[in-house]
């Protein structure tokens, strides 16, 4: 038990939570200050009062405090040393009054800031606040209506740093500006006991004219890059052209077996039919061979003839056919 507790102890706030837990003091209070007389008079009689219309007083004398909620009591108008809850507390009819702090998370939509840039870009700024108290004294002794004011330095604050920034760094940072309002707010609400979670840009409007430059600005660095990146394709090919061609210029087959291989693609691509000539010199060796190999020479030529014949027939056929339309 006793390392879990000093355990407990050193997981405590640092110095500096503790002093923001707390507050800056700026209006001197006089909880320590002695009892007058009279004060002394005005509690006595509070409580014969009621001890006398006791048990109805009962009902008027205690209040119970919700767990996220404190109460700051004052006597005689004096505020007492501390906060009292959460749980049931009891107080003095007639001279005691006290008023309940919410120390939960405070959500505040800021209403929407039309500003200027520093580039001189008029734009519209929608943002939520978000914050809380941790000094439930300060908030209430120190300034009228936390709420309203939290929220009015929020606006000031807002306006300040969007207004001295460019509206590239607008867009691409926002995380960075956020944090920056949020430290920005927190400094001037901590004498109040007032710690600001998160100032959130929820969106930046931008003029209809606006739009449009930046989308044409946008089409055109696109533009740009892709035609950069097809020169830069263009000359890679003609770099491996010029390699593919000196190769092929050391051997005369490899451009003829380039040129069927061209001529198959097409004919698979396009279903098209492709009369490519053959040359009837390539069948000189057959013909002194003798008539005991495969196939002699005289074989086959009459094969070969006349489909020779059949075409150039049937492209004078096509020729007057045209003529004739």
């Amino acid at each position: 038990m006793e390392e879990s507790k000093r355990i407990e102890i050193k997981s405590e706030p640092s110095e500096d939570s503790s002093k923001r837990r707390e507050g800056k003091k700026y209006i001197k209070t006089s909880e320590n200050r002695k009892s007058t007389t009279f004060e002394k008079i005005a509690i006595c009689l509070s409580c014969i009062v009621a001890i006398i219309t006791f048990p109805l007083s009962i009902f008027f004398c205690y209040a119970t405090i919700a767990e996220y909620q404190r109460a700051i009591f004052f006597r005689l108008g004096r505020v007492r040393k501390s906060p009292a809850g959460p749980g049931l507390i009891w107080y003095l009819p007639c001279i005691d009054s006290y008023g309940i702090v919410d120390l939960r998370t405070r959500v505040e939509v800021i209403p929407t800031q039309e500003m200027l840039t520093k580039d001189s870009v008029t734009i519209s700024v929608d943002a939520v606040l978000f914050y809380y108290i941790t000094g439930s004294l300060h908030a209430t002794i120190q300034i009228s209506n936390v709420h309203e004011s939290t929220l009015f330095i929020a606006q000031t604050t807002l306006r300040n740093v969007v207004g001295g920034k460019t509206l590239h760094e607008l867009l691409t940072s926002r995380e960075v500006l956020s944090e920056e309002i949020s430290i920005a707010v927190d400094r001037a609400t901590e004498k109040w006991g007032v710690r600001i979670d998160r100032v959130a840009l929820k969106d930046i409007n931008l003029p209809e004219i606006l739009h449009r430059t930046m989308a044409s600005e946008a089409e055109a660095l696109r533009e740009a890059r892709a035609k950069i990146i097809s020169a830069e394709g263009e000359v890679l090919a003609s770099q491996a052209l010029k390699e593919a061609s000196d190769v092929m210029a050391k051997n005369n087959i490899t451009l003829q077996l380039r040129h069927l291989q061209i001529l198959t693609s097409i004919a698979h691509e396009r279903m098209v039919t492709i009369f490519y000539p053959f040359p009837l010199e390539i069948l000189s060796p057959f013909e002194n061979r003798k008539k005991g190999g495969a196939l002699a020479a005289g074989s086959l030529m009459p094969i070969i003839k006349p489909r020779a014949e059949e075409i150039s027939q049937s492209t004078v056929f096509e020729k007057n056919y045209n003529e004739e339309e």
